[in-house]
């Protein structure tokens, strides 16, 4: 998981989700705030101006994704999924709020997340919810990757490829940290350990062949460094002009692939206890920017 950008919804769209959220506000009781957000939330898309702010909600939240169209839970799986960060069933006046959407896929918001929902008090101490009752404490004991940086209460092992609390956490934070890998099972699924170990691969051979490109002396050369799948030199441009091509497009490549919070642990970790790494990014110091 990483941070994600703050990307803003239309204002018709945020007329429309306060609409709503107002209708849910102003019912009297917990159960019936519930029962209201329920069924606002499955009919959202029954009107035509629901249907646009929905269309538009989904659309920002795509632009707003780890990857394309990937899942800012798992960072493997496509997501088709609005997801409530702060489950509806226990927080029905954030129901329509534009902070608590994320895009994630049908596997952790439908297999894994559901409304399991654990509480902190203000004292940061850990308390279990009861489906039906109204929540006596009102901190969300979750990582919001809308509003927090779980980087700071996350890092991935390079040797593992699970994630880890970082040492020396606060209370309420590590509870937060615990919890989310749990109600996700990010360290239990063994195709997401897989495919870090996969993306930390890629990660590798695109920084390495990169450096090979940059120390090229000849466009031939280059050529025999890149891949099938890669674009093709362009005969029409010196060899400078190509290798800063090739760079922008390797960036790019990094940037926009699988598993962020793996090149994020590349950078912040990697490069410092592991020889490989650091010799690549000796070589190219401004990869740490990527």
């Amino acid at each position: 998981m990483i941070q994600l950008a703050s990307n803003d919804i239309s204002q018709p769209t945020k007329d429309r989700l306060s609409d709503l959220q107002t209708q849910i506000d102003g019912e009297a009781t917990f159960a019936e705030k519930t029962a209201k957000a329920k069924s606002l939330w499955n009919g959202k898309s029954g009107s035509n101006v629901g249907r646009t702010a929905f269309e538009d909600v989904k659309a920002v939240l795509e632009s707003m994704c780890v990857s394309v169209e990937v899942c800012n839970y798992c960072e493997q799986n496509e997501a088709n999924d609005i997801e409530h960060i702060a489950p509806k069933s226990f927080f029905p006046e954030w129901t329509f709020v534009w902070d608590n959407y994320l895009l994630a896929c049908k596997q952790c918001n439908s297999g894994y997340k559901l409304d399991k929902c654990h509480l902190l008090d203000g004292n940061g101490t850990l308390h279990a919810t009861q489906r039906g009752n109204e929540p006596i404490h009102k901190t969300h004991c979750f990582i919001n990757p809308r509003t927090e940086n779980p980087n700071d209460f996350l890092i991935l092992n390079m040797l593992t490829y699970k994630f880890e609390c970082i040492p020396n956490l606060e209370a309420p934070a590590k509870n937060k940290a615990e919890k989310t890998l749990e109600i996700l099972q990010l360290n239990e699924r063994d195709k997401l350990i897989e495919a870090r170990r996969k993306a930390a691969i890629y990660y590798y051979d695109r920084l390495e062949r990169l450096v090979r490109v940059l120390a090229a002396t000849t466009i031939q050369e280059i050529e025999q460094i890149l891949t099938p799948a890669d674009n093709p030199v362009d005969t029409a441009i010196d060899l400078a002009a190509n290798q800063a091509n090739i760079k922008q497009s390797f960036k790019r490549d990094i940037q926009t692939h699988q598993h962020p919070s793996v090149w994020y642990a590349i950078k912040t970790v990697g490069r410092i206890v592991n020889q490989q790494w650091e010799y690549l990014f000796n070589q190219l110091p401004e990869a740490q920017n990527y």
